[in-house]
């Protein structure tokens, strides 16, 4: 985090003003253990987050530190370099929030 800061001037409240969306982040299968669920399911965030800050995020909260991830919205895989206001416009089609995305352990 000390990069991130360095790049902003020191500045950690960079996206406060930024435009916020509502997410809902789940286990992609229902049978998911419970160890392997984020806390919070609803998350507000900057749209300008990408997923791999999602991933990085799964992987701090959850039992899957070591796998690869796969995160997807409507059944379709998302590159970490995708924001999610990419997401919402051309995936989501800004429908009603909370926009649902799913994560599951890369298939090997």
């Amino acid at each position: 985090s000390s990069g991130i800061n360095a790049e902003y001037g020191g500045n950690t409240w960079f996206h406060k003003n930024d435009i916020k969306i509502s997410i809902s982040l789940e286990p992609s299968k229902k049978d998911a253990p419970h160890d392997e669920s984020v806390p919070m399911k609803y998350i507000r965030c900057s749209m300008r987050l990408k997923v791999s800050h999602l991933e990085e995020y799964i992987r701090d909260k959850t039992v899957l530190k070591e796998s690869g991830l796969q995160i997807t919205c409507k059944n379709k895989p998302l590159d970490g370099q995708l924001t999610l206001e990419n997401i919402w416009l051309d995936t989501w089609k800004r429908k009603e929030a909370p926009m649902r995305l799913y994560y599951s352990k890369k298939a090997d």
